[in-house]
């Protein structure tokens, strides 16, 4: 996937400039960081065809889906895409099923709805419709609407951004499979240090519509200086304190936590304090949360 693509972007009263050249092997998960307005949002619409850059080009696996110079500029619905939004943008009316019926290609074989519904554990839900599902189901829902073409390119816009900490991280574990399976070149949105360590292959971190710092996630949040997190804390547990971020719940382990903060105070984390360490995650396939 090769993309430099430049558009002007407003920002409050001022204009700035995107400028976003990078390119990542087919297949990776590339994460893009960055504070609000800095132009990530603007980026994966751009790459979906939803908004028209101002010059540039988008290459995937050789073929042009957009090349100002030579005028080509293809429909998002002729680019090989799976788009997941933060609002989900489920059809209320339909089943489970259906939705993902309505999301399969011209000719392509059902019987991938009923793999990708036990991919990821939500066979006994294919009558249900999205009304009567958790935010974390309905999400799995959009998760499998994106990859049931089987797309080039999964574009993913903070998706786990209004759930708390235990349904992310299932959602990752989701998510994870799922590009595993089908190795989909996937674009990941997230304002979490922690999910990236965890998923992305590559980061790509943006200020003002440049990009600042691009590599490894390790190297990238351990040189960034940005603020990382930042939240209210809502409660403290010995060195354990949980925050409001974004509308979501995150707990972090913080050394000497009781006398360093307490209820109500803004914390910030940022590169110099952010350790990232890995460990195995045992798969939990309940899903009935």
């Amino acid at each position: 996937m090769k993309v430099s693509l430049q558009k002007q972007l407003r920002g409050g009263k001022n204009f700035f400039q995107l400028d976003v050249p990078f390119e990542i092997p087919s297949g990776e998960m590339l994460a893009v960081m960055g504070p609000s307005g800095a132009g990530k949002t603007t980026l994966l619409k751009m790459i979906a065809g939803l908004v028209a850059p101002d010059r540039g080009s988008i290459e995937i696996n050789g073929q042009l889906w957009y090349q100002s110079q030579k005028r080509i500029n293809l429909r998002t619905q002729d680019r090989s895409i799976g788009y997941v939004f933060q609002d989900y943008a489920l059809f209320p009316n339909m089943s489970v099923r259906k939705n993902l019926e309505y999301a399969l290609a011209a000719g392509q074989s059902r019987e991938i709805i009923d793999e990708v519904l036990d991919l990821i554990h939500i066979q006994n839900l294919a009558n249900q419709k999205p009304t009567a599902l958790s935010g974390g189901q309905q999400q799995r829902v959009a998760l499998a609407r994106a990859i049931i073409r089987r797309p080039k390119v999964l574009l993913l816009d903070e998706p786990f951004a209004a759930l708390d900490e235990i349904m992310r991280s299932k959602l990752q574990d989701d998510l994870m499979e799922l590009h595993q399976r089908y190795r989909t070149t996937t674009l990941l949105v997230s304002h979490n240090p922690t999910e990236v360590a965890r998923m992305a292959s590559q980061v790509l971190m943006l200020r003002d519509g440049q990009i600042v710092h691009q590599g490894r996630p390790a190297s990238v949040l351990a040189s960034s200086g940005d603020v990382l997190l930042k939240g209210e804390v809502l409660a403290i547990d010995q060195d354990r304190v949980t925050v409001v971020i974004k509308n979501s719940l995150s707990t972090l382990v913080i050394s000497n936590a009781t006398s360093r903060y307490k209820v109500g105070d803004t914390l910030s984390i940022n590169s110099e304090d952010y350790q990232i360490e890995s460990k195995k995650v045992e798969r939990n396939t309940d899903n009935s949360y």
